[in-house]
């Protein structure tokens, strides 16, 4: 017992909002700036909850847990925001605890709580508020880039927005767009139809290196392309709220919305799969390595067609 104490004495005594700002840095350092955005998300419910008292990891124990969380459903978060911080937390918890900051008994404060994440409300809608969206331009033109860039995003297969924005010439080969995606480093292929040529034609400008004027041409760093994302998405739903019937959009919106159309068109799940660069399916992947580009290519057709045919035409 008394080497136990001793060894607890002699711990570091960090607090946890000190050494979560720690991992927030090396985070930004690797450049996963997503990650680093969670975890100060994190840290920051932390430091409410605390009201500026010191927290060390010590202190955290199943009764904590219990009440962080109450706390945070008093807030009236989301069931699946709160399973996200309660798991970045327990996260850094374990790290901690390899890195000798904890000296913990055989128990996690954390072995109580089971993370069970709900089902989602699917964001997608249907072709109908597509075809009203691209209408809108004329009779408002100054949404007239934010409907651009969303609808190519829709035609390029639920391309994401950080995906668009970062386009240059330079992925242009052979009739097709080639990128890697930002999120998961997967290469992305996407034959290019008409409605997207239009568009890229629409925007081209020789003095710069990107396909759409989202991005200064000397680029951005990560808080900067968040406030052009923010932009992006307010002007989206400023577009939601001018439709017949007003809906809530955001980037994700289009994205979901391909995948949905591309199922409800009997698309199979590996093709659907393969287009919007998803890697968490190793089996998946590994029997997508033998298809076919121009079966992609004609997939994509049959889902955007129509609304394709609207942007060439228009």
């Amino acid at each position: 017992m008394k080497e136990q104490k001793s060894r607890k004495n002699h711990l570091p005594k960090i607090t946890v909002d000190g050494y979560i700002t720690e991992r927030i840095h090396e985070k930004r350092a690797a450049n996963q700036h997503n990650a680093a955005d969670l975890y100060r998300t994190t840290r920051n419910w932390i430091l409410k909850y605390q009201q500026g008292n010191r927290l060390c990891f010590h202190h955290i124990t199943p009764g904590w847990v219990d009440r962080f969380v109450l706390f945070l459903q008093t807030a009236h978060l989301k069931n699946n925001t709160i399973n996200t911080y309660i798991s970045n937390l327990r996260t850094l918890y374990n790290r901690a605890y390899r890195d000798r900051l904890i000296s913990r008994h055989a128990e996690s404060p954390f072995a109580h709580i089971i993370l069970k994440r709900g089902q989602p409300l699917s964001r997608a809608i249907d072709e109908n508020h597509l075809f009203e969206i691209v209408s809108l331009k004329s009779a408002h033109p100054e949404l007239t880039d934010t409907i651009n860039y969303c609808t190519f995003a829709y035609l390029a297969c639920g391309m994401p927005f950080i995906d668009l924005a970062h386009l240059t010439t330079d992925n242009i080969q052979n009739n097709e767009i080639v990128y890697q995606r930002k999120k998961t480093s997967t290469r992305i292929r996407i034959g290019i139809t008409e409605g997207m040529k239009k568009l890229i034609h629409y925007y081209a400008n020789p003095s710069s290196p990107y396909l759409f004027p989202i991005l200064p041409k000397t680029g951005v760093n990560h808080e900067d392309y968040k406030s052009i994302l923010r932009a992006y998405n307010h002007s989206l739903k400023q577009v939601g709220e001018h439709l017949l019937h007003p809906i809530r959009l955001t980037s994700y919106v289009f994205r979901h919305t391909w995948a949905s159309e591309a199922l409800r068109k009997h698309t199979p799940i590996s093709l659907i799969s393969q287009a919007l660069g998803h890697t968490s399916e190793k089996t998946t992947r590994f029997y997508l390595s033998t298809l076919d580009q121009s079966e992609m290519n004609r997939m994509n057709q049959l889902i955007i067609g129509e609304l394709d045919h609207l942007v060439a035409r228009g």
